[in-house]
């Protein structure tokens, strides 16, 4: 079977414009990264990717967790970041598989709150998924 070849699918142009908070967001951590100790930081990261042993792999996972707890933290109170799940409804359901053993496949699905009562774009966005899903 051949693959489906989208014309538009990654040709999508943004429209709107950046929140600010999300542009200072952004500034934060453009600092917080050229900063000598994240320099070094990225350095160590890159050295550790490297390496195979299990004592880099622990200080190399070590590095990513206490890296991205600061970055969730950060990010906690941000009005951006509490906006979305207000304006979603989520749901899930269990998609079964045989390629690695038999089991299902957890998956949540979020759907906007606007397009709940417009069946029409509602079946647009879900044709959507079943292109992407193989």
């Amino acid at each position: 079977m051949s693959r489906v070849q989208s014309k538009n699918l990654f040709d999508f142009k943004p429209a709107g414009e950046i929140e600010p908070a999300v542009k200072a967001m952004e500034a934060e951590f453009g600092k917080m990264y050229s900063s000598p100790d994240g320099k070094r930081m990225q350095e160590r990261i890159k050295e550790l990717e490297l390496k195979h042993d299990d004592e880099s792999n622990k200080e190399y996972v070590s590095i990513i967790r206490a890296a991205m707890g600061s970055f969730v933290a950060s990010m906690e109170g941000m009005e951006a970041y509490k906006y979305g799940p207000e304006q979603t409804i989520t749901s899930s359901l269990n998609v079964p598989t045989t390629h690695y053993g038999e089991f299902d496949v957890p998956v949540e699905v979020y759907t906007p709150k606007d397009l709940v009562n417009d069946a029409k774009r509602l079946l647009t966005s879900m044709r959507t998924v079943e292109v992407l899903l193989p």
